[in-house]
């Protein structure tokens, strides 16, 4: 009967030892590891495209003003935003030039490394979109 308490006994200690917990926990901690960091990448993705979409939205809205005035003076982001409600959350919405014939305006992405995105104007009608820093986020070659 002695012998049989013994084996029960020994029975009832199996378990993990210390390296294997251990093992584990730093195997958790890599999977965690490359987890965030690809969720941070996609992260800084959306910011870059809601960057865009509001430089976008914005060109639009520009459009809009010049048809209702013949002219792209006087349009602020206030102005564009009566146009574009929208554009009230566009990420850091600037307008830097506004002329007769000719307009600039740019969005900042909130990223952690951000990326800003421009819309030109040019006399000659030509639209240009750039971005800056190239390569960078959503910026591929300095155009999107």
């Amino acid at each position: 009967m002695h012998s049989l308490r013994q084996r029960i006994n020994t029975r009832d200690e199996s378990g993990f030892t210390l390296i294997e917990l251990l093992v584990v926990l730093i195997i958790i901690g890599i999977l965690a590891a490359i987890s965030i960091a690809i969720f941070s990448s996609q992260q800084n993705k959306a910011h870059d495209a809601d960057a865009k979409t509001g430089a976008r939205s914005a060109q639009i809205a520009m459009e809009t003003y010049f048809t209702e005035h013949d002219s792209y003076s006087g349009a602020t982001v206030a102005e564009l935003a009566k146009l574009e409600p929208a554009l009230v959350n566009a990420p850091s919405l600037t307008v830097t030039k506004a002329t007769s014939n000719e307009y600039a305006l740019s969005t900042a992405s909130t990223a952690t490394s951000p990326v800003t995105f421009t819309v030109v104007r040019a006399p000659n009608s030509t639209i240009t979109r750039s971005c800056t820093p190239p390569n960078t986020g959503g910026c591929k070659g300095g155009a999107w």
